[in-house]
């Protein structure tokens, strides 16, 4: 043991000494802040806008529970990464593998697997393997690929980037080979935003170290993502992303200077988008009735647009359009991020998740009305969607996997830092 009782009883003096004045009364007022939240600017562009009215609503998960699940069926899609490996010889190598779970289950669409190996090599001593175009393998129920990173366009970042390309990769062509099969009057459920965020972040930025807005593999990706919104724009089939760790502070910045703009002279104590909303979800005193039913209560709000996303300090117009090379069959405006906020008591705490959509389907009242009741059915029954937690199961790499992996490589021994001799696998992607 690290710690002794000496030292549990200095950090218990150090916790209790800190001193919170966030008052009831003071929560009262800051909460007429998120009427803010209807139309926030900066510019005059809308970066947040209320689809609707503004409102926070509340729901019995043990009714919702009981009632019946509006969509038959329901697909969800995940992948699972070695995270990057640095080999000694300045190789860079992510191989990721996704799969689409469904339920009711359908072994032969869990069977699919598509296997995505991106690499990157700061010199020309390591040759990957020619195999840019796809490999079947398991009777075709499986396909790879290897994707490769110029030399001459990445400076910095090359490990978070190699991860970027091999997930969504994976993620996205494993969907469009999936999507012809799907049962079109099923819902979807991606596991994380709709779009690839980190990748349109630094193909959108000017940037002479990571020079990827060239990479005509970048553009693919990017061109996938668009290509699936296609497909459910279409054929009127819902997807939503399940955001189950949404730390976005853009909004929360924007709304401290709005605050200062309109002359509203309230601290905002929170640090980040998602503490904002759990604050405007969570019942007041007043509303508060015993704590039996607030133990089965799921709040939510109404859903929200973000037609110029902020992705990591960086301005988007019309994201993820960033680039006129990429062909769309519909306005500009149905592919804007559309959300919604839930929070969901999960043992003892309250969690919450952001939903991700498309304003092109959500404008339309009855999809957006059945959508929102399907994520609502779903955390009612469990902490997360089961068809999420399927498809999480059968494309996860787990620890020993990886350890394996990394153990293929003879020729090339892969290089480890001390946390890694240490600890071993930290997962940090």
């Amino acid at each position: 043991m690290t710690l002794e009782p000496v030292h549990m009883k200095e950090i218990s003096d150090i916790v209790s000494g800190i001193e919170y004045t966030y008052t009831e009364t003071e929560s009262q007022e800051i909460f007429k802040i998120f009427e803010l939240l209807s139309d926030l600017r900066i510019d005059d562009k809308i970066i947040l806008k209320s689809v609707g009215k503004l409102f926070r609503s509340v729901v019995d998960a043990r009714r919702i529970c009981m009632t019946d699940d509006e969509f038959k069926i329901t697909y969800s899609s995940d992948s699972g990464s070695t995270n990057p490996i640095l080999f000694e010889r300045g190789l860079f190598l992510d191989i990721c593998h996704a799969a689409i779970a469904s339920t009711p289950t359908d072994l032969n669409l869990h069977r699919k697997r598509t296997i995505i190996c991106t690499g990157f090599s700061s010199g020309n001593k390591t040759k990957l393997p020619d195999h840019t175009d796809w490999k079947t393998f398991d009777h075709g129920f499986g396909r790879s690929k290897i994707i490769q990173i110029d030399p001459s366009l990445l400076k910095i970042r090359a490990g978070r980037m190699v991860h970027d390309y091999s997930i969504y990769a994976s993620e996205s062509e494993h969907i469009l080979w999936v999507q012809p099969d799907m049962d079109l009057t099923g819902f979807f459920i991606m596991d994380g935003p709709i779009y690839p965020k980190q990748l349109i972040y630094w193909v959108g930025t000017d940037s002479d170290k990571v020079l990827i807005r060239y990479d005509s593999n970048a553009q693919k990706i990017l061109q996938n993502y668009i290509d699936i919104m296609d497909f459910h724009l279409e054929n009127k089939m819902p997807v939503v992303g399940f955001v189950k760790n949404p730390a976005e502070t853009q909004i929360l910045n924007l709304l401290r200077d709005k605050v200062k703009d309109e002359k509203i002279f309230a601290e905002l104590p929170w640090a980040t988008d998602t503490q904002l909303f759990k604050s405007f979800l969570t019942p007041d005193s007043s509303e508060s009735e015993n704590n039996e039913f607030d133990r089965f209560k799921i709040t939510y709000s109404n859903w929200f647009i973000q037609p110029n996303q902020f992705y990591d300090g960086g301005l988007q117009i019309n994201s993820p359009l960033v680039n006129d090379s990429l062909s769309r069959k519909y306005p500009i405006e149905d592919y804007t991020p559309a959300f919604f906020m839930v929070r969901v008591p999960v043992d003892g705490n309250y969690i919450v998740f952001k939903i991700e959509s498309l304003y092109g389907l959500i404008k339309d009242e009855e999809m957006k009305k059945r959508m929102t009741r399907k994520i609502l059915y779903e955390l009612s029954i469990g902490k997360i969607p089961e068809t999420l937690l399927k498809a999480d199961s059968i494309a996860k790499i787990s620890a020993v996997e990886k350890t394996e992996i990394r153990e293929l490589f003879t020729k090339e021994p892969a290089e480890k830092s001390y946390n890694e001799v240490r600890w071993g696998d930290l997962d940090e992607f």
